[in-house]
């Protein structure tokens, strides 16, 4: 039986990090040869579905980079300012 490595959030947090970056280098080059929708193009269709697609996938990555941020740092303290 194979055993799966439990990660700590720290763990967690370096990896999803590694993810985005890569992702997002991916998303860059996606978009810097991406030329639009050619009107009834099924290659030009899917071209954009796929970029859509990372799109999403990077803010999916970037939603959970911040949530296991405020989770290891713990809640935000409020400005003191705000607070008066």
């Amino acid at each position: 039986m194979i055993k799966k490595k439990i990660l700590s959030d720290k763990e967690k947090l370096v990896a999803l990090e590694k993810k985005l970056e890569v992702a997002e280098e991916k998303l860059k080059f996606r978009l810097g040869h991406f030329r639009g929708v050619p009107h009834e193009s099924a290659s030009g269709e899917l071209a954009y579905s796929e970029l859509k697609v990372l799109e999403d996938y990077v803010e999916g990555l970037k939603k959970e980079v911040r949530t296991l941020r405020a989770k290891i740092l713990g809640p935000k303290v409020l400005d003191r300012r705000s607070s008066a």
